[in-house]
């Protein structure tokens, strides 16, 4: 064969690499919405509308429920690429306890936001919603995330939480960049893993490795509630395991169910100990 024709593929071949990856850190942080047309109304509960301004002035939306009977509040945050209402079906259950914070990161749901930076500018959104309840002196606080909820709360790693729950969390976004590309079979991975990055830092100005729950949870010294679905397809449940083992073994603890993403969330024994666990901790 020719050499310009091996000269040909070669380019074709990085071609398809750069745009292959170009096109999926696109659309990762760009991915289509999913609103889910639930409100804290249909679950017979009285609620505000409220919102709130980040440190680099994205405006939030999101729902406050109040609880006569406490001062206690528990933030609830939602995973990628949903919002607020979508978490809510899950978790409102914990309105009979706390007041609680519902609130859609930036790009997602009714808050502003061109795109998401899965966890990196969110802790930014995290810590306006802790302010937002300092502003109405509610400082005895809690967390609730899953998926990027939950890795966003661990990275924020904020003075003024008290307890933390997190559902399938993912350890380091870098492990989850190489996931991306499973079909990929072992180093042939690496270019568009390489590129991804590269783009992040480019287009973004965001290095991954700063998107790390993994980084934070070693400093964290306040209870922690870690849980997994064992068979999670989506985010393994390895990623859990490894944050377990960084983590301040004496206040952290690691609940390994069986199922898939998010399907563990809501049955019997899933409410009652994160009831119980917000109760003793709070």
């Amino acid at each position: 064969m020719p050499v310009m024709n091996y000269l040909n593929i070669v380019l074709i071949i990085l071609a398809g690499i750069f745009l292959l990856s170009l096109l999926n850190f696109y659309i990762s942080i760009r991915p289509p919405k999913y609103i889910i047309p639930l409100n804290p109304a249909n679950f017979n509960l009285r609620y505000e509308n409220i919102s709130f301004g980040t440190s680099d002035d994205i405006l939030i939306k999101g729902w406050f429920i109040p609880n006569n009977n406490t001062n206690k509040t528990i933030i609830i945050t939602h995973g990628y690429p949903f919002d607020k209402g979508n978490i809510m079906q899950a978790t409102y259950f914990l309105a009979n306890h706390f007041n609680l914070l519902y609130f859609d990161f930036r790009y997602f749901g009714e808050s502003q936001g061109k795109y998401t930076s899965i966890g990196y500018h969110e802790k930014k959104d995290f810590l306006a919603a802790i302010e937002y309840l300092k502003n109405r002196n509610l400082t005895d606080i809690g967390a609730y995330g899953f998926s990027l909820g939950a890795a966003t709360i661990l990275i924020a790693n904020s003075p003024d939480i008290n307890a933390i729950v997190a559902d399938s969390s993912f350890s380091e976004i870098d492990r989850m960049i190489k996931r991306n590309y499973f079909i990929f079979p072992s180093f042939t991975k690496m270019p568009f893993v390489w590129l991804t990055k590269l783009y992040a830092y480019i287009f973004l100005g965001i290095k991954t490795s700063e998107i790390s729950p993994l980084n934070e949870i070693t400093k964290i010294n306040v209870p922690i509630l870690l849980i997994h679905a064992k068979q999670d397809s989506q985010i393994p449940v390895e990623n859990s395991e490894i944050l377990y083992k960084a983590s301040n073994k004496s206040i952290t603890e690691l609940w390994l169910l069986d199922g898939e993403h998010g399907t563990t969330i809501a049955d019997a024994e899933y409410k009652k100990k994160i009831i119980d666990f917000f109760k003793k901790n709070l």
